[in-house]
């Protein structure tokens, strides 16, 4: 028997209508539906909650039905690959930002990088590691992130971007060279784009590592 009609035996088992197991569940009737009309599958902690309901294993629930655990083994290879590619991205998003430290210390002053203008260099460098930050935010897990936290994170950016203002001596003076200050502002939004998500997106570095070794 598949998943979808396990489902709706045990909700008329119970005489229930959708709208009252999405209650206990706290989910949406719609979702019920879903589940019952084989469209969707409940995720791994809603399907110990169905487990819980109706006082049957998981192993009751997921027997016989190949389409549901294909399914799951499709979601939990997708999940894999993208913990793979986030941690690799997080680790180039490391080196980007001691770059960028560096340079604001003044430390890569005098380095030529195989011939290649310094200043050409650096831009070439600063757009990389720019497209990486922000492939870093799209492959971040974001949906546990509360307003709080949200806050803080807009706080950090803002005075991390103080900071390297401050340090680099950078000012602006609108209507000179509106040019020039657009792209001084958008490299020290990157710079601060990038050491913010270093900061804030640690743990779930740590996190998706121990659970991908």
């Amino acid at each position: 028997m598949k998943f979808a009609d396990k489902m709706k035996l045990y909700r008329h088992q119970h005489n229930w209508t959708q709208q009252d197991v999405a209650d206990r569940l706290l989910i949406s009737r719609k979702t019920i539906s879903s589940w019952e009309n084989s469209r969707s599958y409940p995720d791994i902690f809603m399907l110990v909650q169905i487990s819980d309901l109706y006082h049957i294993s998981l192993d009751d629930l997921l027997r016989e039905d190949h389409e549901m655990i294909d399914n799951y083994k499709e979601e939990h290879l997708v999940k894999t690959r993208k913990d793979r590619i986030f941690s690799i991205l997080y680790v180039i998003n490391v080196l980007g930002c001691l770059y960028f430290v560096m340079q604001s210390l003044g430390y890569l002053k005098f380095i030529s990088i195989l011939g290649v203008n310094l200043k050409m260099g650096n831009g070439i460098l600063l757009g990389l590691f720019s497209i990486n930050a922000l492939l870093l935010i799209l492959y971040g897990d974001w949906k546990k992130v509360n307003v709080t936290i949200k806050t803080e994170i807009i706080v950090t950016l803002v005075v991390i971007t103080i900071l390297l203002m401050k340090l680099d001596s950078i000012t602006f003076s609108v209507g000179s060279n509106d040019l020039k200050d657009f792209i001084t502002g958008f490299l020290v939004s990157m710079k601060s784009i990038a050491l913010t998500i270093l900061i804030w997106l640690y743990p779930q570095f740590r996190k998706r590592e121990r659970i991908g070794s």
